[in-house]
Formats: structure tokens, C-alpha cells, sequence
């Protein structure tokens, strides 16, 4: 991106701006992205062909390697840490026992052979917007030099860029002709006593999928679980993809993304 000078753009402009966008695109990601080790696999993504593993593949990861990250030993458990239980008399107020501290841990056993397939989604209000006039507005991914000069370690050496309006559109079609229940959303990052995550799992809700610890939100993953028997070959196979792209994650850098628009609405809030 050296050489390239862009306009500075105020917080509230870009609000603005990401706000009309949003009223026109919606708040989901323009598109995905998913890493891959080598071009056989990038492949097959381009081809509909989802690798899927499932959470006690990811569990199992981190206890092999040692290494948190793809691998994730919490993966689909809930673990409630408590200080100090105490039962008392409602009415007098006297305690009746007291039990040390202790963790609790949650855990559907169905869960464990569930195929997930995981993405790196980014919404446009967290993309870098760098240039904008009554016309169109330009972006770049948000990534530090740090999350970029580990990417290809951690991830894969290439990165496949995937239409968000495509990929979702394939992957309701797939499970409408499988007959089979989905969920497709981003991961909430946050602590594993936060009231909302217990619930997911005390109730059994589907959004248990959607829930990790805080220390990975540097993944930005959205994740698609199914609720299906996990195919032979792992695969799902959703359909060939006519707009996805194969890059070399060395490439996202240098990648700028433009939207062009002619709304009425989105020349005003530039302007303003």
C-alpha cells in the first residue's frame, strides 16, 4: 500500500458511510475468506467442495500440538468456574452448607460429530475504509503487519476470496436438499461464565456453535455447523463456486476492495 495516498476520513463520516452501505448490503460480510495449505485444496473450495471436521477433531488439535489456535481443547464445552457455592434459609438468612470451589463443565455429546466448516468473515463497519467520494469508496481488510506476517503460517499459504450472497445462498440450498438444519454466523469471542453463552448451553440452542474464548477473536471466523451426519469423505459439497477467487495470502495486503454506488442517500452522508 506504500505510495498510495488516500484522503482522511473522519470516525463520523465513516459511520455515516458504512451505515448507508449497510441499509443497501445489508450487515453481513461482502464476501469470505478461507485459507487453505495447498492449491489442490484452494481447488476444491472453488469447487463447492467444504472440508468439514468436527469439534472433537479441534479439541483433540490443541492437546496434540500443544498450539491454540486451529486447535482448541474448549471446543462446544462450556466450563462455569465457581468460587464458593452456599445454600441458606430463604426466610432467616441462616447458611445451611457451604461447598468449596469448583468447575462445572457442560457438554452435548451429540455435539462431538457435528461437521463445522470455518471461515474468516469481515463485516464492512471493521474493513479500513481509506478513500470515498459522491461515487464510490474504498477499502482494505483491517489486518495489523503482525496478523499479516502470520497469516500464511497460521493459516495456510493461500486464501480464497468467496461472495458472501453466493456462498450463503449455495450453503441454503444444500441443507433445504439434505433436509437438514444449519447455523451460519460469526463466532462471538467473550468469557465463558457471560450469562448469554450459559444459556446457549443450558437450553441446547444452536448458537452454542457460535461462542469461543476471548484469547482466538483474532480469527474473525464465522462458522457453519450442520446438524447432519458428517459425510465419508468429509466434504460438503454445496456446488461450484463462480465467484470465488485463489490467492496467495503474501497478496491480501496489497488487496483493495471498491464499492460503487449512485444512492442519494450515500452522496448526502459523504457530504455531510
Amino acid at each position: 500500500m506504500e505510495g498510495n495516498i488516500y484522503m482522511e476520513i473522519t470516525k463520523e463520516s465513516k459511520d455515516h458511510l458504512i451505515e448507508q452501505i449497510e441499509n443497501l448490503c445489508g450487515r453481513r460480510p461482502l464476501f469470505y475468506l478461507k485459507f487453505c495449505s495447498c492449491k489442490e485444496f484452494a481447488n476444491d473450495v472453488c469447487n463447492g467442495d467444504l472440508y468439514a471436521n468436527n469439534p472433537t477433531y479441534f479439541r483433540d488439535l490443541e492437546l496434540k500440538t500443544g498450539e491454540r489456535g486451529q486447535g482448541d481443547s474448549c471446543e462446544l464445552i462450556s466450563y462455569i468456574e465457581t468460587e464458593r457455592i452456599t445454600m441458606c434459609d430463604s426466610e432467616t438468612g441462616n447458611i445451611i452448607m457451604t461447598a468449596p470451589k469448583g468447575t462445572f463443565k457442560v457438554q452435548f455429546e451429540g455435539d462431538n460429530s457435528v461437521p463445522m466448516v470455518c471461515f474468516v468473515g469481515i463485516p464492512l463497519r471493521e474493513m479500513n475504509i481509506v478513500d470515498a467520494d459522491e461515487k464510490h469508496a474504498d477499502f482494505f481488510f483491517p489486518f495489523t503487519e503482525e496478523e499479516y506476517a502470520l497469516m500464511e503460517e497460521k493459516f495456510g499459504k493461500y486464501c480464497i476470496i468467496i461472495s458472501a450472497r453466493e456462498l450463503e445462498n449455495k450453503i441454503q440450498k444444500y441443507c433445504i436438499r439434505q433436509n437438514c438444519d444449519y447455523v451460519f454466523d460469526g463466532i462471538d469471542y467473550c468469557p465463558q461464565n457471560r450469562i448469554d453463552r450459559i444459556q446457549a448451553f443450558n437450553t441446547g440452542s444452536k448458537e452454542r456453535f457460535l461462542y469461543k474464548n476471548e484469547d482466538l477473536s483474532y480469527q474473525r471466523e464465522y462458522r457453519l455447523a450442520l446438524a447432519c451426519e458428517m459425510p465419508e469423505d468429509h466434504f460438503i459439497k454445496i456446488g461450484k463456486l463462480e465467484e470465488a477467487t485463489i490467492l496467495e495470502t503474501s497478496e491480501l495486503s496489497n488487496m483493495k476492495f471498491t464499492i460503487h454506488y449512485t444512492s442519494h442517500n450515500i452522496e448526502d452522508s459523504i457530504k455531510d
